[in-house]
């Protein structure tokens, strides 16, 4: 108990707060054990209860002498950041400053601590610094940021922010800062489908993806027939495919209009990946001079929304060639749905979709892909069903039947498609040796923090719930200033390079915010994005990543899936997980190779925690990792 209480300690002091849910979930603590627990905790006489409604512990609000406001800040590469720390050290109070900050005022007053011995609260500058480094030129899409400096300056306050426009200009110019923060526009909405008939110059499948695009067309000859199609992340599955359903089209187009349509409905299960999928199409169309035409439709998220504007779009797939990339939830949704319009687009999909695809097929086996499988193939054997993925087989926490996942998978696809013929038996290997992935090689980051794992009735087969509740606790534990102090060392030493480009999973969103402070105090380009950036401001803080004007990118796990940055040569893994999709999903940001614009080598940087000794615990993420890669280690 005593452990527990210091370690939730330690915590708050380092963090600024934690809920009580946090504390439940990730300490093993009963609700019957908290009551206990907060009493004890209350006692410190730096520590108070958290909101009502949320619970937990907050750091208290220190008084006090505050700092110098002349003392230093990050000096910011580009002179609009330098301004706008300057106006707002002339229009907010410290304590304002502070408020806006939040809980990383904080976490970068702990981070000093452990880096410095110094403990004392921020000065202005720095406090200011470290809020232009948390929202960048969205600064003024926080209301209370708007209500604070309108205040003080005496503007009106716009009461919503349209970032680009005129009221967001008006307000930026009458309160004193760079023209910059007004904020980038809403691009206007890309369409939510095109009519492509062709042209366009790709570069030529290379041998093992033309072996994987016979055998799936081979499939596809026999209306019904299922597969699931193998290649290692980077090794260009989704342009396979696409070439492959592009000949298919082809194959099957009558261009009289008298014999039925064929259509094909394209599943990923994040909007990036349906985007990634629906551009691959575009260009496939574009790059080609004798194909059918195709009606291509994004069907995900806010596009060809089921309302009076695209249900006449939707109802040309009964009789145009067509491809919907869509998530499964969408789907989902148009089959529990009980009104007429949804069940009447449902039964279209039923009449007009010729083959199913699956991306990220390992996950195939999730109840929302069984539903639709079920609800759309069933026994139809007139659709065909591709699976797609780097990972045919599931390797982790199986328990008893080692074979499980596989098993699982055959189940749904039936059938194996692999390029063995061309790539031999280590396909990731000989992808490395033509240049077209990076080979890996791990160094080991030793920190000071002990990780201990939430109880799970048998370690060896553990669930999907019981991985995310383990991850979740994982990172709590792990997000800590003398954690965080020692994996900035090491990227700081990596940094004196000026070619390397890093990417930096953090354990939370907090930590990746104080991670980019730390490096922008020592003068390395470094920015910060989460689930809350914008869009538009995401794709322009990563196109600078792209060019090298950014050297490192921190995140905690938005840029898991959906992101390419070829040139990376370094992923620092400072997010502890027991998954080893996950994992693999992170450090394949860094493996493109030479051949696709990418590395010959990627560093990948593991945090290598005290842990439990008793062994019932189940392997992390990295640990996994090496039986499937075989990089080569270095300790670091």
């Amino acid at each position: 108990m005593n452990e527990r209480i210091n370690q939730i300690i330690e915590y708050v002091l380092d963090n600024g707060e934690i809920t009580k849910d946090e504390i439940l979930n990730s300490f093993d603590i009963a609700d019957e054990e908290y009551a206990e627990i907060k009493r004890a905790i209350l006692k410190h006489q730096l520590i108070e209860a958290g909101a009502k409604g949320i619970g937990g512990f907050v750091v208290k609000k220190r008084a006090g002498k505050t700092p110098d406001d002349t003392e230093t800040s990050p000096t910011f590469s580009t002179e609009w950041e330098n301004e706008a720390v300057q106006r707002l050290c002339e229009l907010l109070q410290h304590r304002e400053l502070e408020e806006l900050l939040g809980p990383v005022a904080q976490t970068v007053r702990q981070a000093r601590k452990y880096a410095t011995g110094e403990d004392r609260r921020g000065s202005k500058p720095e406090l200011a610094a470290a809020l232009i480094i948390q929202h960048g030129f969205d600064l003024f899409r926080e209301g209370k940021a708007r209500e604070m400096i309108g205040r003080h300056a005496r503007v009106e306050v716009p009461r919503r922010w349209h970032p680009g426009k005129g009221q967001a200009i008006s307000f930026v110019d009458a309160t004193g800062f760079p023209p910059e923060f007004a904020g980038i526009p809403t691009e206007d909405s890309l369409p939510h489908y095109e009519y492509l008939e062709g042209r366009f110059e790709l570069q030529e499948l290379a041998d093992f993806q033309e072996e994987v695009k016979r055998q799936l067309s081979e499939s596809l000859r026999s209306p019904g027939r299922r597969a699931i199609v193998t290649l290692p992340t980077g090794a260009g599955k989704t342009r396979v495919a696409v070439e492959t359903i592009r000949d298919w089209f082809k194959q099957h187009y009558d261009p009289s209009g008298t014999a039925n349509s064929r259509s094909v409905l394209w599943l990923a299960h994040t909007e990036e990946l349906c985007e990634q999928a629906y551009t691959c199409f575009r260009q496939v169309w574009e790059g080609a001079t004798f194909v059918s035409p195709l009606m291509l439709f994004r069907f995900w998220g806010k596009y060809t929304q089921l309302d009076d504007e695209h249900y006449e779009s939707l109802n040309r797939i009964a009789y145009q060639p067509s491809v919907l990339v869509s998530t499964p939830n969408r789907i989902v949704n148009l089959i529990e749905a009980s009104d007429e319009d949804r069940q009447q687009i449902l039964n279209l999909l039923r009449a007009s979709i010729n083959i199913l695809v699956i991306d990220e097929a390992h996950r195939a086996a999730a109840p929302s892909y069984r539903r639709i499988v079920d609800e759309l193939v069933g026994q139809d054997e007139r659709m065909s069903l591709v699976g797609l993925t780097a990972t045919p087989f599931r390797l982790e926490y199986l328990g008893n039947d080692p074979e499980a996942g596989t098993k699982e998978l055959r189940e749904i696809f039936a059938n194996l498609i692999e390029a063995e013929k061309t790539l031999g038996d280590d396909p990731r290997a000989e992808l490395q040796r033509r240049g077209i992935l990076a080979t890996p090689i791990v160094e080991i980051i030793k920190t000071p923090t002990r990780l201990s794992f939430p109880d799970v009735a048998n370690p060896e087969e553990i669930t999907p719930e019981e991985i995310e509740k383990i991850d979740n606790a994982l990172k709590i534990k792990a997000d800590n200033s003398r954690r965080r102090m020692a994996v900035f060392k090491q990227i700081l030493s990596i940094c004196e390079d000026p070619l390397n480009l890093i990417l930096y999973f953090g354990p939370s969103v907090r930590d990746s915010e104080c991670m980019a402070y730390l490096l922008r105090e020592k003068h390395v380009p470094a920015a910060v994005v989460s689930a809350k950036t914008r869009d538009v401001t995401r794709r322009r803080i990563v196109n600078e990543f792209k060019a090298g004007r950014i050297r490192v990118l921190c995140n905690c796990e938005v840029l898991t899936t959906g992101f390419d940055a070829p040139r990376i040569t370094h992923v620092v893994v400072a997010r502890p997980t027991v998954s080893q999709v996950l994992y693999e999903q992170i450090i394949g940001r860094g493996l493109r190779g030479p051949k696709f614009g990418g590395t010959d080598i990627c560093t990948i940087l593991d945090c290598e925690d005290s842990l439990p000794e008793d062994g019932h615990r189940p392997l992390l993420g990295y640990q996994l990792f090496r039986h499937v890669w075989k990089p080569r280690v270095i300790q670091s």
